[in-house]
């Protein structure tokens, strides 16, 4: 209790313009120590002063946490157990993966979608005037390869609701072009058009159940998807859809086919200048 107190005393000073070492000693654990500096480099922007208090005594109640479940693992498992270079030199390849695709489909003028095509996609859904509601929905989503290396972190982040802002910031890394997903949680939805997109049908969940947490393996795929919120609203079927919702859908597989056209036809100019090849596999 004694080391809190003291932590968030000198967070209080810091704020109040008072000369204090910036770089305080926060906590301590098995010999190594957590810095104000980090500890402040880690607070959400624009946060409130009494929400930053909150952020920063668990950030280092984390910290110690983490650092002592480190040292017992250490202490606890072989030289072999702890050899992760083959992880690692996976995870490193997979970002390198991510960051070039990122870069090649970083021009937003490939994925503009003309006008007839948006109203043509508006249009398709839409077939009588009797007024209906409409059931809406507040997501996140991602859909990564079955078995993936990475699949176990992706979930564990994704479904990190605590740290939540910090999370969507980790995902956007880590699954960069080569992972199809969708991480703004202010957007909603019209539920026909996420069936159309997602493996499962909104009229299997209880609408009452407003949060979900799902994770759905499909053929060669896993989709982990995080209801945030869900709504229904009342309006006449022939009532132009949000053009924002139609056009944030469409620019989204436009963005998909383009990695996967990136990645066909990259693999196909290997092929055929004999870079890689595949060999019967004989048992």
């Amino acid at each position: 209790m004694r080391k809190t107190l003291s932590f968030l005393n000198i967070f209080l000073l810091l704020s109040a313009g008072c000369k204090q070492p910036t770089d305080a000693v926060v906590a301590e654990a098995f010999h190594r120590k957590l810095y104000m500096s980090e500890v402040m480099s880690n607070v959400p922007f624009a946060a409130s002063k009494e929400d930053s208090l909150l952020f920063m005594e668990q950030y280092a109640n984390n910290w110690m946490v983490r650092q002592t479940l480190f040292a017992h693992a250490k202490k606890g498992l072989t030289q072999s157990e702890q050899n992760f270079a083959t992880q690692i030199k996976q995870f490193e390849e997979q970002l390198l993966i991510n960051a070039f695709l990122k870069k090649l489909s970083s021009d937003s003028t490939i994925f503009e979608v003309p006008k007839t095509e948006l109203l043509d996609f508006i249009t398709e859904t839409k077939t009588d005037n009797a007024p209906v509601y409409i059931d809406m929905v507040q997501l996140n989503y991602i859909k990564i390869s079955n078995p993936s290396k990475i699949y176990k972190q992706v979930k564990d982040i994704f479904f990190d609701e605590k740290n939540r802002v910090k999370a969507m910031q980790q995902l956007e890394q880590l699954c960069a072009d080569s992972i199809e997903y969708f991480l703004d949680g202010r957007q909603w939805f019209y539920t026909e058009f996420i069936e159309k997109e997602l493996p499962f049908s909104f009229s299997y969940f209880e609408f009452e159940n407003k949060k979900d947490k799902l994770d759905i393996p499909l053929d060669d795929y896993r989709y982990l998807i995080h209801i945030l919120d869900r709504k229904q609203q009342l309006q006449p079927k022939t009532t132009v859809i949000d053009r924002k919702v139609a056009l944030t859908l469409l620019q989204q597989q436009k963005r998909n086919q383009h990695i996967v056209n990136i990645k066909d036809s990259l693999v196909k100019k290997a092929q055929n200048d004999t870079r890689v090849v595949m060999y019967p596999i004989v048992f």
